[in-house]
């Protein structure tokens, strides 16, 4: 049986908690090493007076920009602050495009493929569409999933929790994305984005010879379960 999913909203502002316990009014009390307390970001633009520069601001408080990182403002440029995905690998790559249009370069942030890491225990990484993504936009895809415990890596370390799992073009054999939820999720991850950089079909992937015992090494048993193409999408 799986427990009902519990959501807990404090009030603001509540004091941080000095224990590790969280009591809440409904009765039940959740007790843990620590509490995480998410509450999002917001751009640091205001009362800066970047009016003043003719750099605008869009309706979230972040600096307008175009594919190239420029402002409104000519000779205006900004990064982290213009709404990017709030990664340090997309910082970085935002320093590169300014970077190199500074030099002369036409370097863009368009079609940018990113990855998602968190690295809890065990990790969560994602790479290009997740399923309700590709649902979303009516894209027919072949799904792979298998559990951690076909991979032999986890085995061996006795970490088989999670999941990995490919989305797979109906009318190809492109790879559309890719989800673990796994030990070393990230670095499987990352084979797989240099794939899908490549341009590569997933059956490169399926029939490579990686090495024992390695995370990488459960792409293969996870992509030999792909059915063929022009079979329905799974539901």
């Amino acid at each position: 049986m799986k427990s009902p999913p519990l959501v807990v909203t404090l009030p603001a502002p509540t004091p941080f908690p000095s224990e590790s316990t969280l009591h809440i009014s409904c009765t039940c009390t959740l007790e843990g090493s620590g509490v995480l307390v998410a509450v999002g970001r917001t751009p640091n633009t205001q009362h800066i007076r970047l009016e003043t520069a003719g750099i605008e601001l869009d309706s979230r408080g972040y600096i307008k920009v175009n594919e190239r990182l420029e402002t409104t403002a000519p000779g205006g440029w900004a990064g982290d602050c213009a709404g990017s995905p709030q990664f340090t690998h997309v910082s970085f790559d935002d320093f590169r495009v300014v970077r190199d249009n500074l030099n002369g370069g036409s370097r863009t942030t368009r079609d940018r493929l990113v990855p998602f890491c968190m690295f809890t225990d065990p990790e969560l990484a994602r790479v290009g569409l997740s399923e309700s993504e590709a649902k979303k936009r009516g894209i027919a895809y072949r799904l792979a999933k298998i559990s951690m415990a076909a991979v032999l890596r986890a085995v061996a370390i006795g970490e088989i929790r999670g999941f990995v799992k490919m989305l797979i073009d109906v009318k190809s054999d492109r790879i559309l994305g890719f989800t673990v939820f796994g030990m070393e999720a990230s670095e499987m991850t990352a084979a797989v984005q240099t794939a899908m950089l490549g341009g590569l079909s997933y059956t490169v992937l399926r029939d490579a010879i990686f090495t024992h015992p390695t995370a990488a090494e459960g792409l293969g048993p996870l992509l030999a379960t792909i059915p063929a193409r022009a079979l329905r999408q799974p539901a």
